[in-house]
């Protein structure tokens, strides 16, 4: 919606642009709720860009800009202050911690980052594995330039220079982080290569452009052939596997065994899961658990309780130490692994 609201806010035509800019900055802001790493880009990506189509003659403009962001991250601002800024002093923490790194060590996470980039890429389009990332991105840059220089619309070019704008902001913003470039936070980049792509396509066909057409009918091809011999076994895997506890399905049976196991006797459960959160199982039996069985378990080690243990592929004996130190009350009645590689301890206090 940030895409097509900006794409319309350059169209002369439309009346009420002021109301377009709004909803533009609203929903780039609004992304956050799903994920922040996302939304910073978007909305500073969308500020320099509106830097340099305003200019400096459309006042009113950049007063709808700064209350579509405003109006997007309201609740954001009102859950801070409620959590006394919770968040940003993480983000203090975070940047200031005595850990920063030294120039070296910067230019190499620099440089880990940017292989990120290439790699979503890549990983937007069915995945092909004879021409390399980087030459792609070439490719679609060279012809970029030239259809951008032959582009007679004036609302397609400057919604294609927004285009070529977040890119770069994503990365500059992302270059401060320490840790991994994980490919969901450059998921709006890949609405950026499928327009500029399908842009290209279309245009490449309307100029006639010989060479443009033979390439990019290859790479075409390439797509379809790669999508045509691994996507459909891929989806048929999926369906197949079970997926131990990392699908719905492994998490659904653990809370089935606990549920029977019990026999209708109230009970307790503490949930350990190496990402700390537990809301996935919290999910399931707010969801599932109330309405199948009209119950939900406590979270107090009191009576009967049941401890659900994920294990920690990379360290799977992390979660003895929960064991040993926050859930050391209670007598152990059972312990089952199951076919999942869930763990279910059974206790009672």
């Amino acid at each position: 919606l940030s895409f097509y609201f900006t794409y319309l806010m350059n169209i002369s035509k439309i009346k009420k642009q002021n109301i377009l800019v709004f909803l533009s900055a609203f929903f780039a802001g609004f992304v956050y709720n799903f994920e922040f790493a996302i939304a910073v880009p978007l909305t500073l990506g969308l500020i320099v860009y509106c830097i340099f189509i305003f200019r400096r003659k459309k006042i009113m403009r950049y007063v709808f800009l700064i209350l579509g962001f405003f109006a997007a991250y309201l609740p954001m601002i009102f859950f801070e202050i409620r959590h006394n800024f919770m968040a940003l002093n993480g983000l203090y923490s975070y940047f200031t911690s005595p850990h920063k790194p030294n120039s070296l060590s910067y230019i190499q996470n620099l440089s880990d980052h940017f292989g990120a980039f290439p790699y979503n890429l890549i990983d937007t389009f069915p995945r092909q594995t004879l021409i390399s990332p980087l030459l792609l991105f070439i490719i679609l840059a060279f012809f970029l330039i030239i259809l951008i220089k032959k582009e007679k619309r004036q609302e397609t070019r400057k919604f294609l220079l927004y285009l070529v704008i977040l890119p770069a902001v994503t990365f500059f913003v992302l270059s401060f982080l320490r840790n991994t470039v994980y490919q969901y936070y450059l998921f709006h980049l890949c609405i950026v290569y499928i327009i500029v792509f399908t842009y290209l396509v279309v245009n490449l066909f309307k100029t006639y452009n010989k060479a443009g057409i033979v390439i990019f009918s290859f790479i075409f091809f390439l797509f379809i052939l790669n999508f045509i011999n691994t996507y459909p076994k891929m989806i048929i895997f999926d369906l197949k596997d079970y997926g131990g506890y990392a699908k719905m399905k492994g998490k659904k049976d653990a809370i089935d065994y606990i549920y029977k196991d019990a026999r209708d006797k109230k009970f307790g459960l503490l949930v350990f899961s190496p990402a700390v959160y537990t809301y996935p199982f919290d999910y399931i039996i707010q969801w599932y658990g109330a309405k199948q069985y009209k119950y939900i378990p406590h979270n107090e080690k009191k009576g009967l309780f049941y401890l659900l243990i994920e294990v920690d592929s990379s360290k799977p004996w992390s979660y003895k130490g929960w064991l040993e130190t926050v859930v050391k009350e209670g007598k152990v009645l059972s312990t089952v692994t199951l076919p999942s590689g869930l763990i279910v301890q059974k206790r009672i206090k």
